[in-house]
């Protein structure tokens, strides 16, 4: 079993990367969050969301245009700023996600950043061969042979244990 990445896209959906062990994200999101909170003392920097899907894109793009249209940044760097985040749009593209549960519980944790709820979800084959959830599980009919193989492999290293054992009480 491993936790579930809890960022939060800007579409609302939730990340669903296995988060880095003992922490609330994976490792992308806890880069870019450590990122983000670098403080900058340009006059001219822009607050970006995160770019990494279509609804990060859309938002920075508005943030641009608002700039722009506010006299706050020149159209030498809002063109940089056009042209960054149109290769952003075009890995967007290339990394869609099929659709995902929409967040509809969120936690804070202590510096105020928005966390989708904590969710663990298990690593198949073998997390399924205790799994209680084997009978309506969705996935199990994908890793069932995979699960009747390790199962083979556990009974014969039981049997040989057993044999071992039985050979030094002789």
């Amino acid at each position: 079993m491993f936790n579930e990445c809890r960022h939060i896209l800007t579409t609302g959906h939730k990340c669903k990367s296995p988060a880095l062990r003992g922490q609330a994200f994976c490792y992308f999101h806890t880069a870019a969050r450590r990122f983000a909170t670098t403080r900058s003392t340009s006059a001219e920097s822009i607050p970006f969301p995160s770019i990494e899907d279509s609804g990060g894109v859309q938002i920075a793009l508005n943030q641009v245009f608002r700039h722009l249209g506010a006299g706050r940044i020149d159209r030498r760097h809002a063109g940089v700023y056009f042209y960054g985040l149109q290769i952003a749009a075009r890995l967007a593209d290339k990394s869609a996600r099929k659709a995902s549960e929409t967040v509809r519980d969120a936690a804070e944790d202590p510096d105020g950043a928005i966390l989708a709820p904590e969710k663990s979800t298990c690593e198949p084959p073998a997390d399924c061969i205790n799994c209680r959830r084997q009978d309506f599980c969705q996935d199990f009919e994908l890793w069932e042979s995979d699960v009747e193989e390790l199962e083979g492999r556990l009974e014969a290293e039981r049997e040989a244990d057993e044999e071992r054992e039985a050979d030094e009480e002789r």
